[in-house]
């Protein structure tokens, strides 16, 4: 059995740990590293966020060429981002291949249990759900 000072010190490391990754470690949200992203589609966004522009300097009007082009813009984009994405989950290109492979093996698992939403957490050690037990029996184990 571990004592206070022990348990204190395991606690204390982990929150340490746990704090210099959260300042760090850089994060990216899911699906950042966009592989199917094309110049088609820069094209698109910009074109989009362009007409926009237009349409609000316009004072937002709602019938007329300056609308219906916004309208179209913004359409176009969305519809052409949609199929990429429908690609994207429909079949594994050997583009996708070669952005996994030039990532480390760290980034590349990430990036593979992000596609795949291989997301199960822990929940219980040897039937214990009590962090603290959990953690003695973690420091237990490799105490050995």
């Amino acid at each position: 059995m571990l004592t206070n000072i022990q348990k204190s010190y395991i606690l204390l490391s982990v929150s340490t740990l746990q704090t210099a990754a959260n300042k760090f470690v850089p994060k990216c949200r899911k699906g950042y590293f966009r592989f199917w992203w094309d110049e088609k589609l820069h094209t698109l966004e910009d074109a989009a966020i362009d007409s926009n522009k237009i349409w609000k300097d316009a004072g937002k009007p709602r019938h007329d060429p300056i609308f219906l082009r916004r309208q179209s813009c913004k359409s176009q984009y969305r519809k052409q981002i949609r199929e990429k994405e429908k690609a994207e989950s429909e079949t594994y290109t050997n583009d996708l291949h070669a952005a996994l492979m030039l990532k480390n093996n760290t980034a590349f698992w990430q990036c593979w249990r992000s596609k795949f939403e291989l997301q199960d957490k822990c929940s219980q050690v040897d039937g214990c759900v009590d962090p603290e037990i959990i953690a003695d029996k973690f420091v237990q184990h490799f105490l050995q």
